[in-house]
Order: structure tokens, then sequence, then C-alpha cells
């Protein structure tokens, strides 16, 4: 039902949007009353090729996920960015997630200023991207489930990776990385490697979505902010990436690297990111434990030299 409401919005909301600049897409948008963009796209490639591990960078993995209040304010946008420049100036961090919430603190739904600093936080990490591009220290960076803004992007030249997309929202990652792949080369690129990944929270959610993705964020591992909800019993732990990576080698056999990248997320620090790593995590995603520190890239040199110490590949 979640899907197909998915699916339904990507009609609704989207294709007006796309309709403009489908041609340089490569392919043709139909009005929402024949067949949805989704299931057309879908049924172009069902078995979308994926990114392979030999495009990242060696193990173990960090990545950063900015906090859900970093567009606000202009005020938070500039902390937010300060503090990802600071995190990557050593190029540590291999993955940076523009991750905000549609709502702002006092509740109130996306507006027109939360939309332009949206913006102007993607154009910063854009370009702050690029140097690290230049000079061989680069990150992937994606925006967390937001279609248009990624394909508006793409379309505009600002440079990005891919996007992060929910787990409920799987069964549109075909789809999704074709508008990706099409809006990208519509501008001339040349080449065209779209990263995309999503979130699962046991080895059956993995099983669904590996073959159509890049990296998957496996917890939630410890205690967080980001679910409150989620009393001590309840979390799914950090043997989780291990288990998971388990069950996918069974799977795949002498297909093993064709494994997404598995990065454990959910309240990891400097004090317990080696943890999941020991269990078989390819790496970790963090927020705050980065985002808040008073010296963001010794907290990175921190955890990746506690990753090192105990990964086993």
């Amino acid at each position: 039902m979640k899907n197909r409401l998915f699916t339904s919005c990507l009609n609704i909301f989207l294709l007006p949007r796309l309709m403009q600049s489908s041609k340089s897409f490569g392919f043709t948008l139909q009005s929402p009353t024949t067949q949805g963009i989704a299931t057309r796209l879908k049924s172009h490639n069902d078995k979308t090729t994926c990114s392979s591990v030999s495009k990242w960078r060696n193990p173990p993995y960090l990545a950063i996920l900015t906090e859900p209040d970093a567009c606000d304010s202009s005020q938070r946008v500039h902390e937010t960015y300060r503090a990802i420049e600071r995190a990557t100036v050593d190029g540590d961090v291999d993955l940076v997630v523009l991750r905000i919430s549609h709502e702002t603190n006092d509740g109130t739904s996306q507006n027109d200023e939360l939309n332009a600093n949206k913006w102007e936080l993607l154009r910063m990490l854009s370009r702050l991207h690029m140097r690290h591009e230049k000079d061989g220290t680069g990150f992937k960076l994606v925006i967390n489930n937001d279609l248009e803004m990624a394909v508006a992007a793409l379309s505009r030249n600002i440079t990005i990776d891919g996007m992060h997309i929910k787990e409920r929202n799987v069964d549109s990652i075909p789809s999704i990385r074709h508008a990706l792949q099409n809006a990208a080369r519509g501008t001339g690129a040349s080449s065209v490697d779209i990263i995309i990944g999503t979130s699962c929270h046991s080895v059956q959610s993995a099983w669904k979505s590996y073959q159509c993705v890049d990296y998957l964020f496996v917890g939630t591992c410890y205690a967080t902010m980001s679910h409150p909800e989620k009393s001590v019993d309840q979390l799914e732990g950090p043997k989780l990436p291990g288990k998971i990576k388990e069950a996918l080698h069974r799977t795949c056999g002498d297909r093993s690297s064709s494994i997404p990248v598995l990065f454990a997320i959910g309240g990891i620090d400097q004090t317990n990111c080696h943890e999941p790593v020991s269990f078989g995590a390819d790496g970790v995603g963090v927020i705050r434990s980065v985002m808040r520190a008073d010296d963001p890239p010794r907290i990175v040199e921190l955890i990746n030299e506690s990753m090192k110490k105990v990964f086993v590949g």
C-alpha cells in the first residue's frame, strides 16, 4: 500500500515538473492517466546495474548525515556546512548525505524559505565535493529521499552522486536510478555513475533491496535521537550488519563482489564504532557525533582509527 502511495505521489506531484524536460532525460513521460512513471521505467530494466564496490575507496568506510534541522535557518545551513567542511578536510569521509526534515522545528511544513535553504546547502556541499574530487580526496554526495531535487540538481549541472531512498520505497529504486541517469545524460555527461542507497532493519529487508542498491544503512545499532521511539530491547543491535553480510554472501556465492556496502548506523560515535565493524559492517554512518563535535576532524580521525583496528574485510 505504501509503495503504491509513493508511486502515486511520483505521478501526481513530480510528473508535471518533469514532463517539460523529459526529452533531455531520454524518455517520453505520458500523463498519469496512462501509466505511472515508476511502472514504465521499472519495465525498462528491472535489474538495473548498480555501481560496484570497486568504485568506493578501501574500507572501512565512514558516512556523515546532516541533522534533520540543517536547513531550518540560514544560520543552521552555515553551521552544517562548516561542520562537514571541517570533517572532510583530510579526505577521510566516504559519503555525505543531505538528510533533512520536511518540517521545521515549530511543526510547520516545508515552505519557500526551507526549500531555499536546502538549495543553498546543496550548492555549497556540491562545490566542496568538487574541490575534494580534484585533489583526490573526494566523497560521495547524495540527497535523501527527494527525487525532484535530485533530478533538478543534475539537470542544472549541480554535482551530486545520487540518492538515499526510504526502505519502504525500494520497489521504486530501478525507476529512480533510471530517471537520475537520464537527467545526468541530458547535461552531456560522458559517463553516469549513480549511487543509490537505502536503509534496512532486517536480513529479509536486505534480501529485498541488495540487488538494486550500492549501499545499505543497517540499524538501529544503539539508542539514538533519530529513533527516540525505540526502547533498548527494540534495537536491531550492532551484530545485524554482520548477519546481513553473511546471509548475502551465502546467497550470492561467486557473485559476492556485488554485495552493497554495509554501513552500521544508529547511535554510533567514536566510542562504539568498532563494535559493528568487528561483527562484519563495512563501515559506519554518523550524525551528531560529528555534526555537533567541537573538533569534527578529530572525531573523524578517532572513528577511522577505531574501525581500522578491527576491520577484517
